[in-house]
């Protein structure tokens, strides 16, 4: 069964972007020498969903090839995207719980964005989620979660790095079957 994981970062006031959807606020962590366990977690991914906003927006960095070219990547759209070269990369107009019987075995990383997240919590679809609490205040922009269902979370880990973030490691529980 696939184990779907919302690795993602947030400010200490719950946004993971500006309304715009723009992300400057990580660039000072970005450069810190941390990579916040990026490194093993990625390790032993099998793919990665994502909404078309954050896929363009991955496109928009100009990478020199796609950043997880060794993925399945799945991209929830009903709109037409620019699209990739990486034959792993498939556009996914249907609902996340119909997605979430085509993810292969083993853990899943759902990206973003916000909507897309909101689809899967509200369809009890997240497993785990693995939070950088950044150091900041955003005071607006585009929220971790919109009105979450009610849920329960076992802190599973927490890590603290000297820049001040926090690694909270939780595990979702009391899910409706899938």
């Amino acid at each position: 069964m696939p184990e779907v994981v919302l690795y993602i970062a947030a400010s200490l006031d719950g946004y993971i972007a500006a309304e715009d959807g723009n992300v400057d606020f990580l660039k000072p962590y970005e450069n810190s020498g941390q990579d916040y366990g990026y490194a093993e977690f990625v390790k032993g991914l099998k793919a990665v969903v994502m909404g078309s906003r954050t896929y363009e927006q991955v496109l928009g960095f100009n990478l020199p090839e796609w950043p997880y070219k060794n993925l399945d990547t799945y991209v929830c759209s009903k709109r037409t995207l620019p699209t990739s070269a990486d034959p792993r990369i498939w556009l996914w107009p249907d609902s996340v719980e119909q997605l979430a019987q085509q993810l292969p075995e083993g853990r899943t990383w759902l990206v973003g964005g916000g909507a897309l997240i909101d689809s899967f919590n509200a369809a009890g679809l997240i497993d785990r989620l693995m939070l950088a609490v950044i150091p900041v205040f955003l005071g607006k922009g585009i929220k971790l979660l919109n009105q979450p269902p009610p849920q329960n979370l076992l802190l599973e880990n927490v890590t603290r790095y000297d820049d001040g973030v926090l690694m909270l490691d939780y595990r979702l529980q009391a899910h409706p079957p899938r």
